[in-house]
């Protein structure tokens, strides 16, 4: 028992340098123990976890297996060799371990996080809100978890806007809790001076809101606004574009909390606190700390923050129609004419001619998030397939690098009656040139649902690929159709899936109107949803008005 004693103490204190980035030190420590006993399980799995944080996967497997062959009651060690699992792309490997964690311990709150992460990438939304809804009842303060909860109700079908609305109050009001006091603010109430204008770009490196962002920022009438950038990266590098540079003034905040966050912009007198990035409710805390006077939502956003201090929310008549019910957002909207706008890829890609011209046959395609293609989504596009003769259907994302991704998806549409010839796949692509290619083999891009595009609507646009959509009722449901709209291409928003199925076969048989379209899109594009330059001027009023509302 001593001995015993002895090297559980000692693989504690390896364990502490592992936590503190001392790997070599505790790998050491952890070789030592096993000249001891070399069957030691937690010092083989730990040795498997150094490897992990290494990068070297095939090793990791190898010794955590070890680590589970030794002791196979352990549920960390299948969490963790799940998590390895992922990391390779080996998903389905990684849904086996985890499910054998949760019954070995049904309260491990991590466990029912991750498997619901790997249910919604596979598409099994409801799923996936199931487990995220048991890992917050085991750990219910966990913002992560929180963020990724919140952010798949918009994937399901059978939440309306009233379900997600109801859910993101409850999240906020926990928050909202913690807040004890409110800011008294001391800005400058003259209607004429020059405003200062706060943008928050939290882990800027893990989401795409630059290529929002940039041509706005660029834009601004420096004039009327000071503008002020506040953000963090994970990998501790700054945006690849010069954003940084076009605000007056820029603020890393690694490392600040959330109220420290809002203090900071408190205490350089930020007058508008505009944030365009609250898809993740783990990016939303700022608001409710009350960092600015005024608080706008806007441009990278799914739904209402749920944050009484979030005064405004940024949409258009088409996303938000004037008919629709302001009570299920905490924000006021601010209709203007576009939702968002995005970054014109000037130099990259010209547009080739129509594929199907050379191909003989029509190629449907979708780079989406392969999370968005759910069971309903394959059965529709099968029809699709099925109605338009020698059609393919291409699909493009980083997750199908992965074997087990692929093998899922071409086996949910062989269930539905499609062969896996007729789906052609697409990876990773490192440069941005090589990614926009992609749609030079593609004629008509499908909008997955209820979730549908954004950048990957614009960047199919630009490209001269028409984007054919059911419009449904939340935000996410209606941005392409937004855009579809404003490019006056109102046939190809639809209100159901019949409608949706029967316009893809009658759009696939004129080809000669296909072709005509992709080759004027891109000017019509740059000249109403690329138009950066009329969305600056409207948000810029809506700013000063929102401004005056503040102070009279």
């Amino acid at each position: 028992m001593e001995i015993m004693s002895d090297i559980e103490h000692v693989i504690e204190m390896a364990l502490t340098l592992q936590r503190e980035g001392k790997l070599i030190e505790a790998e050491q420590i952890y070789n030592k123990v096993l000249e001891i006993q070399p069957r030691q399980a937690d010092a083989i799995h730990l040795l498997g976890m150094i490897a992990f944080e290494n990068r070297d996967f095939e090793k990791a497997i190898g010794l955590i297996n070890e680590a589970i062959l030794i002791n196979p009651k352990v549920a960390d060690y299948h969490l963790n060799i799940s998590n390895v699992y992922l990391s390779s792309n080996q998903s389905a490997l990684a849904k086996t371990h985890i499910k054998i964690a949760i019954r070995l311990n049904p309260e491990m709150s991590q466990a029912h996080y991750n498997l619901g992460n790997l249910l919604f990438a596979e598409g099994y939304i409801d799923q996936s809100i199931i487990a995220f809804k048991r890992s917050l009842k085991l750990d219910q303060n966990n913002q992560t978890i929180w963020a990724n909860y919140l952010f798949a109700l918009n994937f399901s079908q059978d939440m309306s806007l009233k379900d997600i609305f109801t859910i993101n109050r409850k999240w906020a009001k926990i928050l909202e809790k913690k807040i004890k006091t409110k800011p008294n603010f001391q800005n400058n109430k003259n209607i004429r001076r020059r405003l200062k204008i706060g943008y928050f770009l939290p882990e800027f490196d893990k989401h795409v809101t630059i290529r929002y962002l940039t041509p706005i920022i660029t834009l601004h009438d420096k004039v009327k606004f000071e503008l002020a950038g506040y953000g963090n990266s994970t990998n501790n590098k700054l945006p690849v574009s010069n954003i940084i540079d076009t605000f007056d003034s820029w603020t890393d905040v690694s490392g600040f909390d959330a109220a420290k966050i809002a203090e900071t912009m408190r205490n350089e007198r930020i007058d508008i606190l505009l944030h365009p990035c609250t898809y993740k409710s783990r990016y939303r805390n700022v608001l409710a700390y009350r960092a600015a006077p005024v608080q706008i939502a806007c441009i990278n956003l799914v739904s209402t923050t749920g944050l009484l201090a979030t005064d405004y929310l940024i949409t258009d008549n088409f996303v938000s129609p004037i008919n629709s019910d302001e009570s299920l957002y905490t924000e006021k909207l601010i209709r203007l004419s576009s939702f968002n706008t995005y970054k014109q890829f000037i130099g990259l890609n010209e547009i080739g001619p129509l594929p199907a011209i050379q191909n003989r046959f029509i190629t449907f395609g979708s780079c989406n998030n392969i999370s968005k293609i759910n069971p309903d989504v394959v059965e529709t596009w099968a029809t699709i397939l099925k109605k338009v003769e020698n059609s393919r259907l291409l699909l493009k994302h980083r997750a199908l690098d992965s074997n087990d991704q692929r093998d899922h998806i071409s086996s949910a549409f062989s269930k539905a009656g499609i062969s896996r010839d007729r789906i052609i796949y697409r990876g990773f692509t490192s440069s941005r040139e090589d990614y926009l290619n992609v749609y030079n083999e593609i004629d008509i891009a499908l909008d997955p649902f209820p979730f549908g595009g954004g950048t990957v609507s614009y960047e199919a646009l630009w490209m001269g690929v028409p984007v054919l959509t059911i419009a449904g009722s939340k935000i996410m449901e209606r941005l392409s159709g937004s855009l579809m709209y404003q490019l006056d291409l109102k046939k190809w928003v639809l209100k159901s899936k019949g409608q949706y199925i029967s316009t893809a076969e009658f759009m696939a048989n004129d080809i000669n109107s296909l072709s005509i379209l992709r080759q004027n899109l891109r000017m019509k594009a740059q000249n109403t949803i690329f138009n950066a330059k009329k969305y600056t001027l409207e948000l810029e009023d809506a700013l000063e008005q929102a401004w005056r509302n503040y102070i009279f």
